[in-house]
């Protein structure tokens, strides 16, 4: 899932739609104002950090994304040049504002039909006042929705995206997980498959921040990114474990406002428990989460980015951990991987 509030790693054609429900000329300018915005703004890296007037902080990221690039082209077989080798300052939080939708009764996400990416789950504006202009429209079809602003996005080589001020602060280990989940959709970009897209991506960057700091001897901190891993799985389990539990509620043939209240029933639930989790962690890794009135739109994003991983993690150790290997077995491979909800 997501860092922060919702870190969501999207195609920038999402941006650029076939009009229909929530999607106008205006929509589609949009798109485009805002990708231009960061061409516009892109500079080069090597001058950047060549640059005495670039802050040290900067400098050492921008290496960092350097060295990043590199490992990612020889030990990932990942496509380390076709991208983060400018950066962009675009003096903003968030470069995308994504929005979920679900019905009241259904765990399958609202989709949305792209050019020559197909179906996807989730809906990017640059805007928030877009995003959110959408959210009301679908909240009075009916719909459930769950909105939050993204730092990175992806144009699938359509660009050389750039290093963005908007996730050039995180820390050194989400840093590397972002560059190589991004750079493996470029590597592998599957049309209309949103889930196998995503828990592909976060496989592979999973993977590749191990490969890392294994490389750098860096043995102390492997040790806390697993611990990391195994509390973002068992988070994950508890998600899973509510997607199903909702499932046979919806797919029950149970009156609507008794199928309300189980849903409710479902949804504290898993508050509860991830309660739980939170205090035996003794951290704040959900405290953001927590707060949320949940429904249906909240628990999307676990299911897209999540549900595969397994299967890519089980088809990597089969490769030998050789990843050129297995990225040949993943274009191999016959979709849907199961059944919609």
């Amino acid at each position: 899932m997501p860092r922060k509030t919702a870190t969501i790693r999207l195609p920038l054609l999402l941006i650029t739609p076939l009009l229909s429900s929530c999607s106008t000329l205006e929509f589609y300018s949009q798109g485009i104002a805002g990708q231009v915005e960061i061409l516009r703004k892109s500079r080069s890296c090597e001058m950047m950090i060549a640059d005495l007037t670039t802050p040290v902080a900067l400098r050492q990221r921008l290496q960092l994304a350097k060295e990043l690039r590199q490992f990612a082209s020889r030990e990932l077989a990942l496509p380390g040049h076709s991208a983060y080798g400018k950066y962009a300052d675009l003096g903003r939080n968030h470069v995308i504002f994504v929005l979920f939708a679900a019905p009241e009764f259904s765990m399958e996400p609202i989709t949305w039909r792209y050019p020559l990416i197909g179906e996807m789950d989730y809906r990017g504006y640059f805007k928030e006042k877009d995003a959110a202009a959408c959210a009301k429209e679908l909240i009075a079809d009916g719909y459930e929705t769950y909105l939050g602003g993204t730092d990175a996005y992806s144009t699938l080589g359509f660009f050389h995206d750039p290093v963005l001020n908007t996730f050039a602060g995180y820390r050194e280990i989400d840093f590397a997980e972002l560059i190589f989940h991004e750079l493996t959709h470029t590597r592998i970009f599957r049309k209309g498959e949103t889930t196998f897209n995503e828990s592909l991506a976060n496989a592979v960057a999973e993977e590749g921040v191990r490969k890392w700091l294994i490389s750098k001897g860096r043995r102390a901190e492997l040790a806390d990114y697993e611990e990391h891993l195994i509390r973002r799985r068992e988070f994950y389990c508890e998600i899973d474990t509510t997607r199903r539990e909702l499932t046979d509620i919806y797919t029950s043939e149970i009156p609507a406002e008794e199928m309300r209240k189980s849903k409710q029933i479902a949804l504290d639930r898993l508050k509860s428990r991830a309660r739980a989790l939170q205090a035996r962690w003794d951290g704040k890794f959900l405290a953001g989460w927590l707060r949320l009135n949940l429904n249906n739109a909240h628990l999307l994003p676990f299911v897209t980015y999540n549900s595969e991983i397994v299967t890519f993690r089980k088809l990597l150790e089969e490769s030998d951990d050789d990843f050129e290997i297995f990225f040949r077995k993943v274009e191999e491979i016959e979709l849907p991987l199961r059944p919609k909800f």
